[in-house]
């Protein structure tokens, strides 16, 4: 079969490959539509902490069911159209055993550890499958995995009505976290994106944006909170510069969670942080219920925010590095999917 295999960092290879052959517990998956994250390029830059090669990038993965197990008589059907949770936990160490599965000490992903969804075909564990009400669009249902994050972040943040929310980068995942937000109540909530196109296609989505070229975080902050702080910080973009700003964006005993996910070192002064006793969050994945919650989201929400319009770009597998290349240089406007059967 046809799959895109990172051979090495920065090499990756429209290739043939055998099909995946799936275990006792494992349903096999004929993936339809795949998504391109962020994540995929802290991979692809050699760049993410625990991410092995060679191995077939992917994590959003939309497919319908190939083969079920050997007896299976559970709630799925061959041919069901299905998103899957990638993450694959050992169910044995400490985190597993307190229900932290999500953040296993020995956890695996697809796409990062073990071949993932750029190919025709995929393989899964038969309880990491999510069903998908039959009129959301397959468009949209691709966007369910990085809803879960969304949710996840949520349910790690604590947003409460009112809060002021700064949010550093406007790609996709700084979009999800205000949209959630709001859904949650947040009070103002602000994005800082310093491409124009972007920032544009934000504020189309009824978020107010700044160019943080233009305007200066920590005066927006004295006007927004009156020099207090945001009660919510959030940087998507791991970049240096937002990140060591969080602190003093933050008010006092107020949250702020970098979600980057890469091993880059970068000179933290903490003592911010415990003066002011703010709350720093880590985040990574989501428990099964998280990815769940957040396709019914999805679901629920699709029509009336227009989240329809959050793929912006559809290209096919052998486009993958064009694709890979416009996330590098920032020439996509949000959510890039791959439909690996053109």
């Amino acid at each position: 079969m046809k799959a895109a295999v990172l051979k090495n960092w920065l090499d990756l290879e429209l290739t043939d490959i055998p099909m995946p052959v799936p275990n006792e517990n494992e349903a096999l998956i004929k993936v339809k539509l795949a998504g391109v994250c962020g994540s995929d390029i802290t991979v692809y830059r050699g760049k993410h902490m625990t991410a092995t090669v060679p191995t077939v990038l992917c994590h959003e993965i939309l497919g319908t069911i190939e083969t079920l197990p050997e007896g299976y008589a559970g709630p799925f059907k061959l041919g069901q159209r299905v998103l899957m949770n990638p993450i694959i936990s050992c169910g044995e160490c400490s985190a597993c055993k307190r229900g932290l599965t999500h953040v296993c000490e020995n956890l695996k992903l697809l796409g990062m550890h073990v071949d993932g969804g750029f190919a025709e075909y995929t393989k899964v564990g038969v309880d990491k499958l999510v069903a998908l009400d039959e009129d959301i669009p397959d468009d949209v249902a691709i966007l369910g995995e990085p809803f879960a994050v969304g949710q996840h972040i949520m349910v790690r943040s604590q947003i409460q009505p009112g809060d002021t929310v700064f949010i550093s980068g406007g790609a996709t995942v700084g979009l999800y976290i205000a949209i959630f937000a709001k859904a949650y109540g947040a009070g103002r909530v602000i994005i800082s994106e310093i491409n124009e196109v972007r920032r544009q296609f934000v504020e189309s989505m009824g978020i107010e944006t700044i160019n943080p070229a233009e305007t200066d975080a920590m005066e927006l902050m004295k006007e927004v909170t009156g020099g207090g702080g945001f009660d919510v910080v959030y940087d998507t973009s791991g970049a240096e510069i937002p990140v060591l700003q969080m602190p003093d964006l933050c008010r006092c005993g107020g949250k702020m969670l970098s979600l980057g996910l890469s091993g880059d070192a970068y000179k933290f002064i903490i003592g911010k942080v415990s003066f002011k006793e703010i709350t720093l969050i880590g985040n990574r994945l989501y428990s099964q219920e998280d990815f769940e919650q957040g396709v019914r989201f999805l679901e629920d929400n699709w029509k009336t925010m227009g989240l329809d319009r959050m793929v912006t770009d559809r290209l096919g597998l052998s486009d993958i590095n064009t694709a890979i290349d416009m996330m590098l240089t920032g020439k996509n406007v949000c959510k890039i999917i791959i439909d690996v059967n053109k």
